[in-house]
């Protein structure tokens, strides 16, 4: 998580996920049982942060639940990552957790055209679903075949992606319980090389995606990709997150808005505590206390969209976190905010979400365990609520000892 326009964080990581690994294919699950209803790269981790071989232990009864607790994961997909992914899910559940989102671009599961390999995606499913975790994978980025080289376009073939996400949601049916088509599409950064945000095309991206899932596994959810919080309206830029979910709200009369389950969001506080927002109820400063965009609570604001187009759905919050002291430019405003006072803030997150927000009905901090992977000078560690030895930090031991209903 990230300021305003929040920088993309993990793009390096992704790429290493699929170096890491070849060109076969799994072998398709079979007919699903899903239960009511994560950027996750990958990377070696630090010789001086061993695995542990055990997690915390969660507070009993805390883990069956229908609300989506859940983590943005960092996680290997090579063929020598399992105990890092093992020592990753011992912490979700040790946790209390029940879900996990990570995120797989497009453009290595198919690099070139028909030509498929999903075994980092096997390897991730074969250490989280005989523990019952359940997997929400973010898909972006097309690869070079079938990018659009106007600018104008999300992907110049939607009947490719469409096709990819039902031979996904087939191959994990019952294995993956929910798939959101893309991640932050309101920033010029991720609607493909910087090219200026247009909102049309990720109608047509949605459909393509929601309709490939639903032939592929009808009980797989679809999540609207989570918008990055931002007041910034410059397309070559971004588009204000409320404002682009006006504009989707309003193609050809909702038409589009019919081609989701749930609508995921982000949430970005900055240094602010919860319970605020501006401009009745402003955090304390120093700075990033001037717009909504820079608080838990804009999420109301993305709702109240929803709710002047008669669109009861739920909501999950899909990225949201606060981050301590940060070397990272961009993220001074980490200063403000101590240890102890991430967790607490975590844990009020949770608890105005299932005490005041009925339409929301899942959450995933950002994040779990990224602070193993990088170094101290990238933003993504802080946010972290374990340390780079694998050892909880406050953060952690709060949200394990969270009631979960």
């Amino acid at each position: 998580m990230g300021h305003r326009l929040r920088p993309t964080r993990v793009a390096w990581l992704l790429a290493v996920l699929w170096l890491l690994a070849g060109c076969s294919r799994s072998t398709p699950a079979g007919t699903p049982t899903i239960a009511p209803a994560s950027r996750t790269p990958v990377a070696t981790p630090s010789t001086s942060s061993p695995i542990a071989t055990t997690a915390p232990t969660a507070t009993p009864g805390n883990t069956t639940t229908s609300f989506a607790y859940g983590f943005n994961v960092a996680w290997r997909g090579d063929d020598q990552g399992e105990a890092f992914n093992q020592q990753t899910a011992a912490l979700v559940q040790g946790a209390g957790f029940g879900w996990v989102r990570v995120q797989v671009e497009w453009s290595s599961l198919e690099p070139q055209p028909g030509q498929f390999d999903f075994r980092p995606i096997d390897r991730l499913v074969k250490v989280y679903t005989p523990k019952g975790i359940h997997l929400l994978l973010s898909v972006v980025r097309p690869p070079e075949w079938a990018r659009d080289t106007t600018g104008q376009e999300l992907t110049s073939d939607y009947m490719a992606f469409q096709r990819l996400m039902q031979r996904l949601a087939t191959q994990y049916r019952g294995k993956v319980q929910a798939w959101e088509i893309w991640n932050e599409q309101n920033l010029a950064y991720e609607f493909g090389q910087g090219n200026a945000v247009r909102v049309e095309p990720y109608c047509r991206l949605l459909k393509a995606g929601y309709t490939g899932v639903k032939a592929g596994d009808p009980n797989a959810l679809v999540l609207f990709g989570g918008l990055t919080p931002t007041g910034v309206t410059d397309p070559h830029i971004a588009i204000d997150d409320v404002q682009y979910l006006e504009q989707f709200y309003s193609i050809d009369n909702g038409a589009c808005t019919k081609y989701f389950d749930i609508l995921g969001a982000h949430a970005n506080a900055t240094l602010n505590p919860p319970d605020t927002l501006w401009p009745d109820n402003p955090g304390p400063g120093p700075g990033w206390r001037d717009h909504p965009s820079f608080y838990f609570r804009r999420v109301e604001q993305l709702r109240q969209v929803m709710v002047q187009h008669g669109d009861q759905r739920p909501v999950w919050i899909t990225e949201f976190g606060w981050t301590t002291a940060n070397p990272a430019k961009g993220y001074e405003y980490g200063q403000y905010v101590s240890d102890e006072q991430q967790a607490q803030y975590l844990v009020r997150a949770f608890q105005i979400a299932r005490s005041q927000w009925p339409w929301v009905t899942g959450m995933f901090v950002w994040n779990l365990n990224f602070s193993v992977l990088v170094g101290p000078n990238d933003e993504k560690g802080p946010w972290s609520v374990i340390n780079r030895d694998w050892s909880p930090r406050p953060a952690y031991r709060a949200l394990q000892q969270m009631a979960k209903t």
